[in-house]
């Protein structure tokens, strides 16, 4: 059948809505002859067949956002009630369901503190493993009564896998270069970095930059200080490690106060992941998404929307 018959056919079943019978009647032709040109015009790409899902659907976030960023896994939780906690809890209980199934015994799992871990950590169900280790990607000591949650967040993980746990009782951010040098050089300390090194699976928040960051109410900054960071196009932070829209460290020589894993190492993972909810973060996923720092993202359906409205914008080179 030429290329005209199949167009005539394709148009008359696709877009006038007539069954293959009317068609066959109408051609006076066969119904399978009618079948058999339809399979042909998707053969030859006349008929190009899509499945375009509802806007609203998590499904479609997630291959949209795991394809813009080339991620390993996106799991994007549907939003009943609008209430950041219950949100929380949401991905915190998909998360436990992943990490089920790509948690081995022996292995070595490092984890950040903050409030979304918190919430995470309230998700853990026991979990038969053997040989696990569960290792502090950060210095989780705070400067202030507020609390990082570092070792409540660290019991949670190590009571799920029955595993052994190793934290990191120092600042997370300290006053030069030379004092994080000496507290590095530490037996126990640099052991403890280089388990983190190591992990296979590493979890952690997406903080962003702001006053209401725990960093900021832990008191590593004075107003002053953080407005000067703020000033220098910080979006976000990983493991208090603070980058900018673009993914791109902000404040080196803050960096180089910080204790705890360097983010480039973060893309050497096998499962670097992290875990973000809230529209106030979006500047800071992006920032995060843009340096590489994760391969499998959990977060919610408003905020993923909010993303892939914000990056379809064109926004994501700004530099605030």
């Amino acid at each position: 059948m030429d290329i005209k018959k199949l167009l005539k056919i394709a148009r008359l079943y696709y877009e006038m809505g007539l069954t293959q019978e009317q068609i066959a009647q109408q051609e006076k032709v066969s119904r399978a002859t009618i079948s058999r040109a339809l399979d042909a015009a998707i053969k030859q790409g006349i008929v190009e067949i899509k499945i375009r899902y509802p806007l609203n659907s998590v499904e479609y976030l997630e291959e949209k956002l795991s394809k813009k960023y080339a991620l390993k896994k996106v799991f994007v939780v549907p939003v009943i009630v609008s209430y950041p906690e219950i949100i929380k809890k949401d991905v915190g209980r998909a998360l436990f369901r992943f990490l089920k199934q790509i948690v081995k015994d022996n292995d070595i799992i490092g984890i950040s503190w903050g409030m979304t871990m918190a919430a995470v950590a309230e998700q853990l169900e026991r979990v038969e493993r053997t040989g696990v280790k569960i290792v502090q990607l950060n210095g989780g000591v705070g400067k202030s009564y507020f609390a990082t949650n570092a070792s409540t967040i660290l019991e949670a993980f190590t009571n799920a896998f029955s595993a052994v746990p190793y934290s990191l009782p120092v600042p997370t951010i300290v006053d030069s270069p030379e004092i994080v040098n000496v507290i590095c050089s530490d037996s126990r300390i640099r052991d403890t970095l280089e388990l983190a090194s190591n992990s296979r699976i590493a979890i952690y928040g997406i903080g962003k930059a702001s006053t209401d960051s725990i960093l900021f109410k832990t008191g590593y900054f004075t107003p002053e200080e953080y407005e000067e960071l703020l000033n220098k196009g910080a979006v976000g932070d990983i493991c208090s490690r603070y980058f900018n829209i673009q993914g791109e460290i902000c404040d080196k020589y803050l960096d180089s106060r910080t204790i705890g894993i360097p983010l480039n190492l973060l893309k050497g993972k096998e499962y670097a992941i992290a875990v973000a909810v809230g529209e106030d973060k979006v500047k800071s996923i992006i920032g995060a998404l843009q340096g590489g720092y994760l391969n499998c993202l959990f977060t919610d359906e408003i905020t993923a929307n909010a993303i892939l409205n914000y990056q379809e914008r064109g926004r994501i080179n700004e530099s605030s």
